[in-house]
């Protein structure tokens, strides 16, 4: 066993309707996985750094590593901008207080290299396939009554494999 790597990945797709995945660092399997916490803030929401603390204290910090998605800097409103790079903040305090070993990666460094060209306006559609293809026994639900699959939970398991395979 390489005490240097952990054993667990943890990818993170920023931003309130973002999630947490976990996957094994030797054979990529999905762990467990949540919804990014959140709490109410005023009209809107925001992160909840006290449950992604609970969270992570399912493993033990010496043994894992975080892949961060990094805000970008368009977005579709400035609220919505204000609220990722707000949850980024906090997402980097927790794992800088907490010691946890953790790199940040921009959206189009793993989409490129996960999904390859991707025509314009079927990043989704694509992130979709590739998960099917890696992971064929998830199904990416938010909550049992869920039809579709949560596109936090896909982009973070997607981060934590193209984390995973740059370290290999």
């Amino acid at each position: 066993m390489n005490y240097d790597k952990p054993d667990v990945l943890i990818g993170v797709d920023n931003g309130i309707s973002g999630a947490l995945v976990a996957i094994s660092a030797y054979h990529g399997k999905v762990i467990d996985k949540i919804l990014m916490p959140t709490r109410p803030s005023g009209k809107s929401r925001e992160c909840n750094g006290a449950e992604m603390v609970e969270w992570l204290h399912g493993f033990s910090y010496n043994r894992i590593a975080v892949a961060l998605e990094t805000p970008s800097k368009h977005s579709p409103g400035t609220l919505a901008l204000c609220s990722m790079w707000d949850c980024y903040g906090a997402i980097r305090g927790i794992l800088e207080s907490c010691g946890i070993k953790h790199v940040r990666i921009a959206p189009r460094t793993w989409q490129a290299e996960m999904l390859g060209t991707v025509p314009k306006g079927e990043t989704k559609a694509y992130a979709r396939a590739k998960a099917r293809e890696i992971w064929p026994d998830e199904d990416w639900l938010a909550t049992p009554r869920s039809k579709t699959a949560n596109m936090g939970y896909i982009d973070a398991a997607l981060i934590a494999e193209f984390y995973r395979r740059k370290l290999l």
